[in-house]
């Protein structure tokens, strides 16, 4: 039962905190990609004033967002910035918790600020985010951690430092020292949450695109979703690879929900679980790569961390590597150097490192695959002169590494050492040797400037020479704090579980699930799921890739009546296929695909306002980007069968016009789309 419970109502701290760095770097990542745009879409400046959002949400749509007490452009850039400073605190685990829910709050704000530029990869982000914001994501892997780790344990001396035996597990629960995770609904949620993105995904692709392997043929030419990447992809590979690929990304959709939730033997968890993981991961990385699908594929693939067992994690650690083995000879009278020890300690999780002051050289203390520390003859080069000069790293060889080239080999023994090659590379190994000589002739002073010793570090008192308070438990919790626990715990289930019912009235409204009418949803649970945008439409692609490729064309004319369509800053053209310049990015996509629809039509003139200044163009500021009119057409062509040549069969449906209207020389011969050929849809299916 321990071992069942732990499957399905707990998440390893491991996991829970490697989620929160690839999480954290997805949020980065989308927000510098926001960022591009923010006059045009975070402004008053651009398509949609503040003013005016909330003006035609009034009464239809429930949202909140902080970006909207921003209106001119500094102020963007400013709520930007302060959005960036939380993603940053998030990523590296500072106060986890209030960064981690300010994060939340910075996703929905920027979701909400403008809600034409939403898609499932917001209602993932923002789902798996709120989730996990119930979770300890701070409890390993952090700054959190790491300072209560070191006030934990203050090691002073080599044999201190190579300890690395972990409080009893009854302890760190007790104390929720770093490394707790609790039993919680939360774990569930998460699952349940993930599960059903897949799921409702793969049964949504339905179409006959799916059935016989074109999918990602058709997809990928869609020019407005396919990314730079994704267009090599569908000229460089033959149809049999998209063909593979389109059933390997379907399948994956239907085999993670259920190896998350397949029972079997505990012994098969861990190869269920971490099977999940990585097909998460490629599943994720192959829409973020190839798709303009905005924050869908990478939110997933960050997410994968989420479903590592622990188990994955202990042999991780256990999967010592004599190639990556090495020894530290540190100055035991630089607190700046003893300092650093205890930091690698904690980073250096398979027990690569062992450390060794330069106090004692009749022998080399080194690590053996056990993790107990034995005595090998030292180097002959290492003399008592040399390890006052600088700190060494000896390999199991007996290799000697001197200054910069023994810092890199600390960083190379690590977790994700690999990173650190480039600092053996010519020159900047040079560099690095500087600057490490001018850190060491300053050590002892820097040491103090961090209220470090600057020699003589103090050892313990005798009645602690014997290590008898050396990694002694810590003391329990008074009844006091152990009630305020039980009752927060409470209270956070209970939230856990009025979240969890939102996201599945949701989720049943929104998406084809047998039996999903019978899961009632009320005026509480509704807005529980809209005002934070957790919408749960998981229509990506759904339910076949489109067969045309359609874009937004403006046909412009310049105060001078020179053509121009301001989208792309050349003159307009029909040809859908081939415009890099239409590649504007899933903003964009999700916008234009948006503002031509009936039911948007209430934000259109505010858009014609913006094109009419010279849409991005005017972003300097210069007059002559203004027009004196413009047609806006949404132009599309059939996309040719495999095999096929393209028809070259072109057609328009005028959106609006605005002043004395375009040029007109996308007009001729060209045949307009009878009226009510663009059927209204759902605001978050691009198509």
């Amino acid at each position: 039962m321990k071992s069942l419970r732990d499957h399905f109502l707990r998440i390893d701290a491991r996991s829970l905190g490697l989620f929160r760095i690839t999480f954290a770097l997805a949020l980065i990542a989308d927000l510098l990609g926001r960022w591009q745009w923010v006059r045009d879409f975070y402004s008053n400046e651009g398509v949609l004033p503040n003013h005016n959002h909330l003006f035609n949400l009034r009464g239809k749509q429930q949202v909140f967002s902080l970006f909207h007490a921003f209106s001119t452009v500094g102020e963007a850039h400013f709520a930007f910035s302060l959005a960036l400073v939380v993603y940053a605190l998030f990523l590296v685990g500072f106060r986890t918790r209030v960064f981690h829910v300010l994060a939340l709050l910075a996703l929905v704000s920027l979701t909400s600020r403008n809600i034409l530029l939403e898609n499932a990869g917001n209602y993932a982000a923002i789902a798996i985010l709120a989730f996990t914001a119930f979770l300890p994501c701070g409890s390993r892997f952090s700054i959190d951690s790491l300072r209560a780790s070191l006030s934990l344990r203050d090691e002073l001396r080599d044999a201190e430092l190579n300890d690395r035996s972990r409080a009893p597990d009854a302890d760190i629960e007790a104390e929720r020292l770093p490394g707790w995770s609790p039993t919680s609904l939360a774990a569930l949620a998460v699952l349940l949450q993930l599960a059903l993105i897949y799921l409702c995904t793969a049964l949504q692709q339905r179409g006959p695109a799916w059935r016989d392997g074109t999918a990602f043929y058709y997809a990928l030419h869609v020019d407005r979703w396919a990314s730079d990447a994704g267009a090599w992809l569908r000229d460089a590979v033959p149809l049999g690879t998209l063909s593979g690929l389109t059933f390997a990304t379907w399948g994956m959709q239907l085999a993670i929900p259920a190896l998350l939730f397949i029972p079997g033997f505990p012994a098969l968890f861990r190869w269920t679980r971490g099977l999940a993981a990585a097909l998460m991961a490629a599943h994720g990385l192959i829409l973020g790569i190839f798709f303009d699908f905005g924050l869908f594929g990478w939110a997933l693939a960050a997410a994968a961390p989420l479903v590592v067992p622990g188990e994955l994690w202990d042999a991780y650690e256990r999967s010592w590597n004599e190639r990556r083995a090495r020894t530290l000879v540190y100055d035991v009278d630089c607190g700046l150097c003893l300092m650093l020890c205890r930091l690698i300690k904690r980073l250096d999780l398979r027990g690569h490192v062992a450390f060794q002051g330069n106090g004692a050289l009749d022998d080399l203390l080194v690590r053996n695959q056990t993790g107990a520390t034995e005595r090998v003859p030292m180097p002959k080069e290492v003399t008592a002169e040399l390890v006052e000069q600088t700190v060494l790293a000896i390999d199991r060889n007996g290799r000697v590494y001197r200054k910069g080239a023994a810092v890199t080999e600390g960083l190379l023994a690590l977790p994700f050492g690999w990173l650190a090659l480039p600092l053996k590379l010519p020159g900047i190994s040079h560099v690095l040797d500087v600057l490490y000589e001018v850190v060491a002739t300053r050590r002892h002073h820097i040491s103090v400037l961090l209220g470090k010793q600057a020699c003589g570090i103090p050892l313990f008192d005798e009645s602690h020479a014997d290590g008898d308070d050396e990694g002694a438990a810590p003391g329990r919790p008074a009844p006091a704090v152990r009630t305020a626990r039980l009752a927060l715990g409470a209270l956070r289930e209970a939230a856990v579980l009025v979240v969890l019912a939102a996201m599945l009235a949701q989720t049943a409204r929104e998406n084809p699930l047998p039996g999903a009418g019978a899961i009632p949803q009320g005026p509480v649970l509704a807005g529980v799921a809209s005002w934070p945008r957790m919408l749960a439409r998981w229509d990506v692609m759904a339910p076949e890739p489109p067969r045309s490729n359609a874009l937004f064309v403006i046909d412009g004319q310049t105060r001078a009546s020179q053509p121009i369509d301001p989208l792309t800053g050349e003159e307009p053209r029909l040809e859908p296929a081939g415009q890099q310049g239409t590649r504007l990015g899933q903003l964009w996509t999700d916008y234009l695909d948006r503002i031509r629809r009936p039911e948007w039509v209430d934000f259109q003139r505010a858009f014609r306002d913006y094109v009419a200044k010279g849409g991005p163009l005017s972003a300097d500021g210069k007059r002559e980007a203004a027009l004196s009119g413009f047609d806006a057409y949404w132009v599309s062509a059939p996309i040719p069968a495999p095999g096929e040549a393209a028809s070259g069969e072109v057609a328009r449906d005028k959106v609006f016009s605005h002043s004395r209207g375009g040029t007109g020389r996308l007009v001729d011969g060209v045949p307009t789309l009878p009226s009510g050929r663009l059927r209204p849809n759902k605001p978050n299916k691009p198509n």
